[in-house]
């Protein structure tokens, strides 16, 4: 509904709706198993495809990002963390889930840079309460991204000119 607020009923609401839809079911499977399908991301970088503002190189500058971070980070638990809780359950954690690269390189190719990162950092504040919930509550290591990952670029979408009016990003 607010897409259709936004964008009326036009070629972009049908591909913006698709999106979303293919996010929310991403986002579902994520939440329950931890794990999405390849073939489900395949297509929702295909629908992205057919936006006139996706830029391939903001996209392909965002999955180097997260590739690079996921890599640093993952050094850290597996490496550093590991052998100071000694808790050898760390040594095949992981910082990122690989369905979540390729939802990163959506963001950054459908808003571009700037509201890329602004939309990352909502997502990591959106995620950080359930993260730490499931930490102390069940003990979990292990938080989906890819639903907070969704919401961000929802919102981003939905106020980006407010956003970059405002200049908080």
């Amino acid at each position: 509904m607010t897409l259709f607020l936004k964008f009326g009923l036009t070629t972009l609401f049908a591909i913006y709706a698709l999106l979303f839809s293919l996010l929310l079911l991403l986002s579902f499977i994520d939440l329950k198993y931890k794990a999405v399908p390849d073939y489900l991301l395949f297509l929702s970088i295909m629908v992205t495809l057919f936006l006139p503002n996706f830029s391939f190189a903001d996209a392909l500058l965002f999955a180097g990002g997260f590739v690079m971070l996921d890599f640093i980070v993952t050094f850290y638990i597996q490496n550093i963390k590991a052998r100071i809780t000694k808790n050898e359950d760390l040594r095949t954690q992981k910082a990122l889930g690989d369905g979540d690269i390729p939802i990163v390189a959506i963001i950054g190719g459908v808003v571009g840079v700037q509201l890329g990162l602004f939309a990352i950092i909502l997502a990591s504040i959106f995620a950080l309460f359930p993260a730490l919930y499931g930490q102390w509550k069940h003990k979990e290591i292990e938080t989906p991204f890819i639903p907070y990952l969704s919401l961000g670029l929802f919102l981003v979408i939905l106020l980006d000119k407010f956003i970059l009016a405002m200049r908080i990003y």
